[in-house]
């Protein structure tokens, strides 16, 4: 298996699909999103302690949000390890569910969106058009700790691929980062979780799902499409932002309820200066 490409991945052997959600070019010129601020990821359950101690010490992150629901998080070995103290700084877990009592893992979701499950771009938005719908509490509580903007945080759900990347896709089409680049970096989740396919089978084997379910979630989770096509999930789930909410100003606005002082802010401490054009 080839390395990760680094930056945007960081390489963490306990925890997949760890990347910064940084340096991405803006709508504003010589803006970038900042490269140390929010990192994204799949579920850091099982982190070791050298893990632990790159999180706090390297990456000094201060608040991990965990968009997981209850049945997830129990069912799953050991629990989440944080709010953790180390010999820098504590990591704050803060709970922000989208769905707080329905299993919503990627396994889960293929089961209710068969269309999902075998790779059709309409599952994605479907599956998605749900998150933005019951996600308004769980995107508001990252939003205003952005606003507050203290801090380094972490978030992730199981995968860090679904709910995650909706929750990325907001933050980054906010600031203007254009379609195509919230798609490409959306994408990339199919290279972090290339190690945790052989896992990934075997939860799926254990939940009683056949051999062609299986083949179906490894698509649907971007293994075996190509880049354009994971890319187009993406890019169909923000047109149907802009058709459904008037585009992610106006999901901010008017179903996380953020007013304009807000929305500025919250722009403002997601940013920085640009180094030249070196993105």
């Amino acid at each position: 298996m080839e390395p990760l490409p680094s930056p945007p991945f960081i390489p963490l052997a306990s925890v997949h699909n760890f990347r910064s959600i940084g340096a991405h070019p803006t709508s504003t010129p010589r803006l970038r999103t900042r490269p140390s601020y929010i990192y994204r990821s799949a579920s850091p359950s099982a982190i070791t302690a050298p893990d632990l101690h790159t999180l706090s010490s390297t990456l000094q992150i201060t608040h991990v949000f965990d968009l997981r629901s209850t049945p997830e998080i129990l069912a799953l070995s050991p629990l989440p390890p944080f709010p953790a103290t180390t010999a820098t700084q504590p990591i704050e877990r803060v709970w922000a569910p989208v769905f707080a009592a329905q299993d919503y893992s990627p396994e889960r979701i293929a089961v209710r969106y068969q269309d999902y499950a075998s790779g059709k771009t309409e599952g994605f938005v479907r599956a998605y058009a749900d998150i933005l719908a019951e996600g308004r509490e769980s995107f508001r509580s990252v939003l205003e700790w952005v606003r507050e903007g203290s801090g380094v945080g972490l978030v992730h759900c199981t995968a860090g691929k679904d709910r995650t990347g909706v929750l990325v896709m907001l933050l980054l089409g906010l600031v203007g980062v254009t379609d195509e680049d919230i798609a490409a970096e959306y994408a990339l989740t199919a290279q972090g979780l290339e190690a945790w396919k052989p896992e990934a089978r075997k939860r799926l084997k254990a939940r009683g799902m056949p051999e062609e379910g299986i083949e179906g979630m490894m698509s649907s989770c971007g293994w075996e499409v190509a880049d354009g096509d994971r890319a187009e999930y993406m890019l169909a789930t923000l047109q149907l932002v802009r058709e459904k909410y008037g585009g992610v100003d106006g999901y901010v606005r008017n179903v996380l309820g953020f007013g304009d002082e807000d929305i500025d802010t919250i722009k403002r401490n997601l940013v920085e200066d640009a180094p030249g054009q070196d993105f």
